[in-house]
């Protein structure tokens, strides 16, 4: 019996090699794809667990910079409705001096200067503080994750953020200066008794803007977000410098340029849209000419509705105001809460870039590129 199971191993010898190879094979293929399968599960859930991390970590401060940028956008609008104070020159006009021409002609500037201080103030300060805070939670980020001596440590965090307070004050009386003086070319020739149109306001508001940006003497404001921040500083310190030039690198970039641009006009752009309403509201017809009434239609300028019992519709672009009449209604958009939604311009403004997707998308590159381990 033993020598035929003999007999028949030894016939049958290499099949059992060959069948021990396969099945040892497989097992040791088997238990490699496991181990392999293990490592890429383990793998993927740290990368998943990082990724949570740091979408965590990033929305916070983007809500660290929202309320930030609340805050001092507060402030910086207080600053310029401060210097550019015209509750003095109502308060003079309603005097009735001697001098109110000279007044009024104060007043058209000082008002129009608000405004575009206002625009590029506070779209100025949403661009640098974006860059600022997302450079500093980049950076905190990857500290946290690197077990290396941190580049950021909380006195040079203070010392980096503290960067802003200069535009804040100093900075936004630099560029009320710039501005008023732009404002004035535009704005002085245009007569207090003529009648403008909405499209005459826009390219007040264009013109201004084109000359800040090809200002030679002075310098395009957005190019000069730098000098806003860091002209005034003395740095001393290594760490402090090198977190200063890769900011100014972000600030001075043609991205950033363009964002802040495009920001900017599209600021002005919600201006006119609460400029056009007071056309539509103030706007009261005197002639014929203005409003004609035949067999149950309502005709103004070249518009129509039917039916004379409602209110007539408005072509806002056919429709013009007594500039001196126009500039207290735009005045009050600035210091009272007559824009859409119960608000005012420096508050709307401030909505609007905070809630803006390209600066938001900005914040979150930055972020990325200094986050990156």
């Amino acid at each position: 019996m033993f020598s035929s199971i003999k007999n028949f191993l030894h016939r049958h010898r290499r099949k059992f090699i060959v069948t021990g190879a396969v099945f040892g094979s497989i097992y040791f293929l088997l238990s490699y794809a496991q181990k392999k399968l293990r490592e890429w599960q383990e793998k993927e859930a740290k990368k998943f667990f990082e990724m949570t991390r740091k979408k965590q970590h990033f929305e916070s401060t983007e809500r660290t910079c929202n309320q930030t940028i609340l805050s001092l956008s507060k402030i910086v609008s207080e600053n310029i409705l401060s210097i550019l104070n015209t509750e003095e020159i109502v308060q003079k006009l309603h005097d009735n001096p001697e001098n109110k021409l000279a007044l009024w002609e104060q007043m058209k500037v000082m008002i129009f200067t608000r405004i575009c201080v206002l625009v590029y103030a506070l779209s100025i300060l949403q661009v640098t503080l974006r860059v600022q805070l997302n450079i500093i939670g980049g950076y905190l980020y990857r500290d946290s994750v690197l077990e290396v001596e941190p580049l950021i440590d909380s006195n040079l965090q203070a010392k980096y953020l503290s960067l802003c307070h200069h535009f804040v004050g100093p900075g936004v009386e630099d560029l009320v200066k710039q501005i008023e003086k732009a404002v004035k070319r535009v704005v002085d020739p245009i007569s207090l008794k003529k009648k403008i149109t909405l499209q005459e306001v826009e390219q007040v508001f264009w013109s201004i803007q084109t000359i800040l940006c090809t200002d030679s003497n002075e310098g395009d404001p957005v190019k000069k977000m730098v000098h806003y921040l860091v002209d005034h500083t003395e740095i001393n310190e290594a760490k402090f410098d090198t977190i200063v030039k890769e900011t100014m690198d972000v600030l001075e970039s043609d991205e950033v340029t363009s964002i802040t641009m495009s920001s900017i006009s599209r600021s002005f752009s919600s201006v006119i849209d609460e400029i056009a309403n007071l056309f539509v509201t103030k706007w009261v017809p005197t002639s014929k000419n203005h409003l004609e009434v035949s067999e149950g239609h309502v005709v103004t300028n070249g518009a129509m509705k039917l039916g004379a019992q409602g209110d007539p519709f408005i072509d806002v672009n056919k429709v013009d105001m007594h500039f001196v009449k126009l500039l207290p209604v735009v005045n009050e958009l600035i210091t009272k809460n007559t824009c859409k939604g119960n608000t005012n311009i420096p508050d709307l403004l401030t909505q609007q870039l905070t809630l803006n997707e390209k600066l938001k998308l900005l914040g979150a590159n930055v972020y990325e590129v200094f986050s990156n381990t």
